[in-house]
């Protein structure tokens, strides 16, 4: 059995410590700068089963020497479980930490191990991923979801990560038991979280701030506090566009929340670039289609013009073909 029974310690009337209930079986497929992370962290408390999904030569590392986290000039090591679950195996928890396009083999890799009850989280960039690993998945209690941070594979086995902030949101419209005790384990573990029953506008808020600045950092070829101080009308214009897409498909997007982005990138680490950027530069398959296509196509639906963002999807989906920009 991998569950223990323990008793519940109230330390405030708010706030319990993780106990007298199962402990969690959560898989992690996919182990870079968000998943790695999120690994670590949970691994460093063990205050749940965890199984992390990983491949090649990260993979290879983290069996050998295990997963390291380089984080505020500190460095910890973990050696989280990377064996292949077994046969009847069946996860409380899976999150999904892969790029939007991998959804389909990362579902496949978990698919025998969801049942009806098992939590299914989306940590990828972009919305509306609810509706698209229903396609993949016939069991499970779906749930939207996003995290905030900054954070890559520094090398094989190595994550590093960049500032103080991590945010992890998830939830569904009905909130359930499991949720919480996950809400809990994450807070118990020093990673942030907010449960909610609007995950999916917690989403968009997030989206508004990654889709404006990995448009423009891989446009401008610049690191995202670069990018505000010297594009800032192009940041201003983007998140205007991006705004009005959102009113138009009925996610109340505010200003408020747009000032709120304006306000967060005032506040960036030096030199970060995102994720999209940085498969730009290496020359891998990035998630431009629903970071930026998203967009400009769901834009021409609607009816909502999106001129800044057309000419960023139209010169960068050039450049991922033929890989010279």
């Amino acid at each position: 059995m991998f569950s223990e029974l323990f008793s519940i310690r109230w330390c405030s009337k708010s706030t319990f410590w993780v106990s007298d209930m199962k402990r969690l079986h959560i898989a992690i497929v996919g182990a870079g700068g968000v998943g790695g992370y999120l690994a670590a962290k949970l691994a460093q408390r063990d205050l749940a089963d965890l199984k992390l999904f990983a491949r090649g030569a990260h993979l290879e590392a983290i069996r050998k020497e295990g997963l390291e986290v380089e984080e505020n000039g500190e460095t910890f090591t973990v050696h989280p479980d990377t064996s292949a679950p077994e046969s009847g195996e069946e996860f409380d928890v899976v999150f999904l930490c892969v790029k939007s396009y991998d959804f389909g083999s990362a579902c496949e890799s978990v698919r025998e191990h969801i049942g009806k009850e098992t939590l299914v989280i989306p940590l990828s960039n972009g919305v509306g991923h609810r509706e698209e690993i229903a396609r993949y998945l016939h069991e499970g209690i779906i749930c939207d979801g996003c995290v905030y941070v900054i954070s890559h594979v520094k090398s094989a086995g190595k994550i590093v990560k960049k500032g103080a902030n991590f945010y992890l949101i998830f939830g569904a419209e009905r909130i359930t038991p499991k949720m919480r005790q996950l809400s809990e384990v994450l807070t118990q573990s020093g990673l942030k979280n907010k449960l909610s029953e609007d995950a999916a506008y917690d989403c968009w808020k997030k989206y508004l701030f990654i889709a404006t600045f990995a448009s423009l950092t891989s446009y401008r070829k610049k690191p995202m506090d670069q990018v505000f101080k010297e594009h800032e009308e192009e940041v201003h214009e983007l998140l205007a566009e991006i705004k009005k897409v959102a009113n138009a498909l009925g996610v109340p997007i505010s200003d408020k929340d747009v000032a709120k982005v304006i306000q967060q990138a005032q506040n960036l680490p030096p030199h970060s670039k995102t994720s999209m950027q940085l498969d730009f530069e290496a020359g891998k398959k990035t998630e431009l289609e629903s970071l930026s296509g998203y967009i400009v196509k769901e834009g021409e639906k609607a009816g909502v013009d999106t001129p800044l963002m057309r000419r960023i999807y139209g010169l960068l989906s050039v450049a991922e073909k033929i890989r010279e920009f």
